[in-house]
Order: structure tokens, then sequence, then C-alpha cells
């Protein structure tokens, strides 16, 4: 399928209707006061995203949808602007993220790794081979999970190296906090490492956790099939927000909106309290 005929098919897919819907409201602490969520439809889609990242510089979303093809395409939504567009020349962008102190956003797949720079609109494949990417994480450096391994590795200056916390586990995704301790899931939970430590803490077992992020002050948040948390990092409790069914993937925008995306669309979840 040409180039053209995908992004005139996605313009019709991809209708940024940005309308409010006050269905999703829950307890998001201990504390008396409720919190509503209005839920602001970004985009529908007949594909779903399976990961997300914004480029806090632009406030702009970028995702990977499955074009019917066996490769997941690039795509890139303005939030504030509501434009949509496909970016040309990555072949497989099942794993995204992005380096917002330098403006570039990084894709992965079954072709290796590229870096996108959103200002220059430059693009450029690193210099690796033989890689399959399932997960990336920007945080001083270049971070990866490989396929079908799942195991973590990070990248810089052309050299791949193991990353040490993690050589002993089986990793679907991590992240850093602001501390560097790592948080990672697998099929048996959500585990914590400190930094410069090896040894993983069991935090939750349960319920299955399906992917997760930080938001733009290093919170650690995950999702289930029902429900999304935060983990309360002094104390290492999870506790849920809201409940959403369907959740496949979580960001943040720059003004640290919560967005997640299910099998049908991309949604923001704009704060409100109730007095």
């Amino acid at each position: 399928m040409a180039t053209s005929k995908k992004l005139a098919t996605l313009v019709l897919l991809f209708a940024s209707t940005l309308e409010y819907d006050l269905e999703i409201c829950d307890l998001p602490s201990e504390e008396s006061n409720k919190r509503c969520f209005v839920k602001q439809t970004l985009a529908s889609l007949a594909h779903s995203p399976n990961q997300l990242a914004v480029d806090k510089l632009t406030n702009t979303l970028y995702f990977s949808f499955d074009a019917g093809n066996g490769e997941y395409i690039p795509g890139a939504l303005h939030i504030d602007t509501k434009r949509l567009t496909v970016l040309k020349g990555v072949k497989d962008a099942f794993a995204i993220a992005s380096d917002e102190f330098n403006g570039e956003v990084y894709f992965g797949g079954s072709h290796g790794i590229y870096r996108y720079n959103t200002m220059m609109k430059t693009l450029k494949r690193l210099d690796v081979d033989s890689l399959d990417i399932w997960w990336l994480v920007v945080k001083k450096r270049l971070y990866f999970i490989r396929f079908p391994s799942l195991k973590t590795y990070s990248y810089a200056n052309r050299t791949i190296k193991a990353l040490n916390e993690l050589r002993h586990f089986t990793v679907h995704q991590f992240v850093f906090d602001v501390h560097d301790n790592i948080f990672f899931i697998n099929g048996s939970g959500l585990f914590g490492i400190k930094k410069a430590e090896t040894k993983a803490v069991l935090l939750r077992d349960y319920p299955r956790f399906l992917s997760m992020a930080i938001d733009n002050t290093s919170q650690v948040y995950v999702c289930s099939e029902e429900h999304i948390y935060v983990l309360n990092q002094m104390v290492l409790k999870v506790k849920k927000i809201v409940d959403v069914q369907g959740v496949l993937g979580l960001t943040f925008d720059k003004d640290n909106h919560l967005i997640y995306s299910n099998s049908q669309e991309i949604v923001r979840l704009m704060p409100v309290d109730i007095k």
C-alpha cells in the first residue's frame, strides 16, 4: 500500500474529536475529596497502539499502530493543534521512547532502532545490527529490551552492554525513577530494584500488569486490564487511581495529564476536583 494511501486512510480513522465524556471518576487517594477525570478522546483508530510517548517540547504524541501488514507504523499527533501525520522511513515501530531534553524520539522494532529529531525533522537508523526491539527507555542514555529474549541492554557510542541490575530477569517493561531506581514488570508482577543493586523486591504480584510509564516528575504508573495505578515510591505501595477497561499503553503530555490507549482509541484524562 502506498504511503499516501495509508495517510488518507489514517486521516479518516484518527478523527481527533477532543470531546468530553464525564464517565471516569475514582478516588485517587485516601483523602475525602474525589477527583473526576474527564475523558478526552484524542484519536479513534482501527488498530491499537501498543506504546506511546510524548515529545514535551512540542506536546506531540507519538504512537505506533498495526497497519495490517505485520509491521507497526509510527504516527504523530500534535495535541494542541490536533494535526496528525505519519512518519516516513521507519520500518516497524513497535517500541517508542522520547528524549524530552534533546527533542528526540526513538523507534524500535524488527529492523533495529531509529532516532528522530523532532525539531530538525531528521531520521537516522542507529548503527547496530540484528536487533529486534521490544521496549525503549531514555535516561541519560538509551536502554532497550531485546525480543524474544526479553533481556535488557544499554546503548551508547555504538556499544551495547547488558544492564547489570536486570541481567538475571526476564523483563516486559521497565522505567527509572528520579533517583535511578528501577521498576519493572513481567509475568510474575511488579518489581523494584534500588540503584546499583541487583536484588529485586516484589511489590505486587496481582493483577497482571500490562504497561508502565513515568510522569513528568518521575512518578511510576502501571496499568492492568481494568485499572490504572500509581506507585508510592516512599513506601513502595501501589494505589489504584481509576477504573479503565482494556488499557494497552500509558504516557503523559507536557502538562502531566495522563494519556492511555486501548484497542479503539487514544484518550487523555483531564483531572477535575469535585467539591
